[in-house]
């Protein structure tokens, strides 16, 4: 018998935001309507007497029949026949009602992209709130079948109500657990605590983000980074991110934010749950296709041109790169290379970046951490390059980019330092 029967499958319709009528099923036959004498009650005016027959055949295949309603039924927008079939991820209306299914507290779609191994008997001793976040919360946990301390994280009851927040949740957590590198938090344990809660288990890490450290930077902390330092971090995030392209997984959302520095100097690359998965001939290995979660996310400060314009069949490892150019300026000029505030701003910057140009930047009052007080001319060409709007004038691969980040680190290279300044001078 499939775990899932553990979790009942129930049918719940609503009417503006409203729950207006619900009923747990087996197969078989319901009516729906306002009348009470119906197996599936509605209270909403939007719905007939008896509207119509919602016939059960097993969990994931279903019949309905509109019963001569006022209002009509409608499967993904089109009149519904006289018994016509539909699935978990159909959308039914009831009139202005919508139908759907779910288990416990949550869709019951999501269930087709979960493994068979999500219910499982508490093992965890959950502790202290790590971080609070909007859609899930991170706990320090233990382990009590091996003795050692994990991070749990957990989606909020009212996030896995919706589906995209769910697939992304699921997406993170199995393209990660895929992507086995030292650079990227190896994944314990995954599936539905018993309450019924979407987690993750992972290993427990002691430090802070990335964009914390460089906070420090710009806040005048001496006890802080030096540039070298924070350029050594960055090639170790440009080495994560090229080990996921060999795998065929471009991150699509990177960003200081995604980056935790741990207490012994590791590096971490997380928010794998915006990535897009390039088909397998395109990848030396590429990993298990994962559920897409529709829609790239939220605009930001990193958005890249084409993923602004919703050119979706342009991203590549490039898409990756422009944002490891945006970390680039942002490690040199402490200070993120788009400024805007509302949703508006940072898409007109993400089409039509304003980055100065290489005599303003080269005037700006010296950072900190610049070796001698001057402009790191040579890395600033490199983030210039990197964050080319063309595709084509970016570098093509994250290698080539840390190729030249690494001469610098060296010292810089005989006859380079002129055709870069030119480069920087162009953008």
């Amino acid at each position: 018998m499939s775990h899932y029967a553990r979790l009942a499958l129930e049918v719940v319709i609503r009417h503006a935001d409203r729950i207006v009528g619900r009923c747990l099923l087996r197969r078989g036959r319901y009516v729906i309507g306002q009348d009470k004498k119906n197996e599936i009650v509605v209270d909403t005016d939007s719905v007939s007497g008896r509207h119509a027959r919602l016939t059960v055949m097993s969990d994931t295949e279903f019949y309905i029949e509109d019963l001569g309603s006022a209002n009509g039924t409608f499967v993904d927008g089109l009149p519904a026949g006289s018994n016509q079939r539909f699935g978990l991820e159909s959308v039914v209306m009831l009139g202005s009602a919508t139908l759907g299914f779910q288990r416990g507290n949550i869709p019951a779609s999501v269930f087709l992209h979960l493994p068979e191994s999500c219910l499982r008997f508490p093992r965890y001793r959950i502790g202290d709130v790590i971080v609070q976040g909007s859609t899930s919360t991170i706990f320090s946990a233990f382990d009590t079948a091996v003795g050692r301390d994990v991070a749990m994280k957990v989606m909020l009851p009212e996030s896995q109500m919706q589906t995209r927040q769910a697939l992304r949740f699921i997406r993170e957590a199995q393209i990660a657990g895929q992507l086995q590198h030292p650079g990227i938090l190896p994944i314990y344990e995954f599936g539905l605590d018993d309450e019924k809660r979407l987690f993750v288990v992972t290993r427990f890490v002691e430090g802070e983000s990335f964009a914390q450290e460089l906070d420090e930077v710009a806040a005048g902390n001496q006890s802080r980074r030096t540039l070298s330092e924070l350029i050594g971090i960055f090639q170790k995030v440009c080495e994560v991110i090229a080990f996921a392209h060999t795998r065929g997984v471009i991150h699509c959302a990177l960003q200081p934010g995604a980056i935790t520095i741990g207490r012994f100097g590791e590096v971490f690359v997380g928010g794998w749950g915006s990535a897009h998965v390039l088909p397998a001939p395109d990848a030396v290995t590429s990993v298990v296709t994962a559920p897409e979660a529709p829609g790239y996310p939220p605009l930001g400060r990193y958005t890249t041109p084409e993923q602004a314009e919703g050119a979706h069949e342009s991203v590549d490892v490039r898409t990756d790169i422009h944002a490891l150019g945006d970390i680039l300026y942002r490690v040199i000029t402490l200070r993120d290379a788009a400024t805007g505030e509302t949703d508006e701003e940072l898409l007109d910057q993400a089409l039509s970046p304003r980055i100065p140009p290489a005599a303003a930047l080269a005037k700006q009052p010296s950072c900190r951490h610049w070796p001698g007080g001057k402009l790191p001319e040579f890395l600033a060409a490199i983030a210039m390059k990197a964050l080319s709007v063309d595709l084509e004038e970016r570098y093509s691969s994250v290698e080539a980019l840390q190729k030249e980040v690494t001469l610098w680190q060296e010292g810089g290279a005989p006859g380079e330092q002129g055709k870069i300044w030119k480069l920087l001078g162009r953008h």
